[in-house]
């Protein structure tokens, strides 16, 4: 597979999920603008332990994978905890096209091609409208008589929030979590809470490395650049930019940590901790890449052949069943956030070989010169849907401080002011967290995230009973009260 694949947080998914709680499927038009549109089986699951009459709906799509991995959920998260402190139900609805929910029977560009924001909102939008749940054994009331609450956590954090943009009559309240809603072409925001946070005598050693591999890379000795490559097991790697790239892997485990775990610094940082020289960083990392590459590229006949993206006859791009296809799609086309070196007149974690065209180049080499956009319409979905200057009522917007995603969010140091904000809104940014934090709910998260917990259960509940005393409109205006802002920098 491409090694640009996305890093997926699971937390805190992988338990057994009871089969009354589903899978379920919906009949959901491929094509929501034709009217005569076939339909494709749309998986989801659904709780309905806690539901009184009255009681809202917290809905949850699972993103940019198989939903397999957070049916949990409607028992085992904030969601699933909002849910029974409210008398309500928990819904975990599969994304299009990934997981069972297939338009196709593979990820051809041809079933890939109605993947996307307009079609993925409607997709929830007709959930909200439609839906009958096999395992409620009453009637549900339809919205807005039924309030909805949109839950989300990165690029379904995204999605939440737009729910309650585009959907403000449906869409009772919002909670976006670490959503990334400034699309950005150019990310190498993406390291700097790394290299901001991280453990400094491995952030030290990881910039030293990196000015070393740059020294070499960019200079005209291709002899040298084949001694480099043999230090980190990649000897017969063609392109340096994929070496480059090769070498920024271990940097994803950033996001993977966990309020119990931290894979950066026992899986990688550690190989430091005895290097104390330039030559001892080199060795340590190099080790590292080797053994990484060994695992990954095991069956394949050559390391080139398992990792070279310049190929275009290579079985990367020519997998039509490859589960990652469908997220490369979205950012092939709508997105971007290419992860890149920083600019030259600030430290950077990846080499500068590490640029967009390393990533924009893999788009029609995977789908096809004439399918996909000459870059991402990523300027469009900003002035759609507003990016970070988004403004919607009764959202609780929430980042971790050390979430590399915060920097393209509201929480972010650099998005605008929110003097203007609607005033039943609450921004809250969780110290020294990461991806999603808050939708642990375990005895070992922090004081912090169980506070939250109580706040998002209080701040909903207001909102009901003002909404249910006409204290508030349902279409979004905003409402009298004011929701203190917790914004931590």
């Amino acid at each position: 597979m491409p090694s640009w694949a996305p890093r997926l947080c699971f937390a805190p998914a992988g338990v057994f999920t009871d089969s009354r709680y589903g899978p379920f499927f919906f009949d959901q038009p491929i094509d929501h603008n034709d009217p005569d549109s076939p339909t494709f089986r749309h998986r989801y699951w659904a709780n309905t332990d806690w539901y009184k009459p009255g009681g809202p709906v917290i809905l949850y799509n699972a993103g940019e994978l198989a939903a397999d991995y957070r049916a949990s959920y409607v028992t085992n998260s904030s969601m699933a905890m909002l849910a029974r402190e409210l008398d309500g139900i928990v819904i975990v609805m599969e994304h299009r096209c990934y997981g069972q929910s297939m338009i196709g029977k593979d990820y051809s560009s041809a079933n890939l091609r109605a993947l996307n924001t307009e079609q993925a909102l409607e997709d929830m939008a007709t959930i909200i409208r439609e839906i009958k749940l096999p395992n409620l054994d009453v009637t549900l009331p339809p919205a807005p008589q039924t309030k909805w609450i949109v839950y989300g956590g990165s690029y379904s954090g995204n999605l939440a929030a737009w729910m309650r943009y585009r959907y403000p009559d449906i869409v009772f309240a919002t909670i976006p979590s670490s959503a990334p809603v400034q699309m950005r072409y150019d990310f190498p925001e993406y390291f700097t809470p790394i290299y901001k946070y991280g453990p400094r005598h491995c952030i030290d050693a990881i910039e030293g490395v990196v000015r070393y591999v740059d020294h070499i890379l960019f200079s005209p000795f291709g002899h040298r650049k084949q001694e480099l490559k043999k230090r980190f097991g990649l000897e017969d790697l063609l392109h340096d930019d994929d070496f480059a790239e090769t070498l920024s892997y271990p940097l994803g485990l950033w996001q993977d940590m966990t309020p119990t775990e931290n894979p950066f610094e026992s899986e990688f940082c550690s190989i430091f901790e005895n290097a104390h020289s330039l030559h001892e960083y080199v060795d340590a990392y190099g080790s590292y890449i080797t053994a990484l590459v060994n695992r990954t590229c095991e069956g394949s006949a050559s390391v080139n052949e398992c990792l070279n993206t310049h190929d275009p006859q290579s079985e990367m791009y020519r997998d039509l069943t490859a589960e990652y296809r469908p997220w490369f799609w979205q950012i092939c086309t709508e997105y971007a956030y290419w992860q890149t070196a920083a600019p030259l007149w600030r430290p950077t974690l990846v080499s500068r070989k590490l640029n967009t065209s390393w990533y924009q180049r893999q788009c029609p080499l995977l789908f096809g010169n004439d399918i996909v956009p000459r870059h991402p319409h990523w300027r469009r979905i900003n002035a759609d849907y507003k990016g970070w200057h988004l403004l919607i009522s009764r959202a609780i917007w929430l980042d971790g401080e050390w979430d590399p995603w915060r920097t393209l969010s509201v929480n972010s140091d650099d998005a605008p002011d929110r003097t203007h904000a609607p005033k039943d809104t609450h921004y809250q940014v969780l110290g020294q967290s990461v991806h999603h934090w808050d939708f642990f709910i375990t005895d070992t998260v922090s004081t912090e995230i169980k506070e939250l917990h109580r706040t998002i259960v209080e701040l909903i509940k207001t909102w009901i009973t003002e909404a249910d005393n006409g204290n508030g409109d349902y279409d979004g205006q905003q409402m009298d009260r004011e929701v203190t802002f917790n914004y931590q920098q």
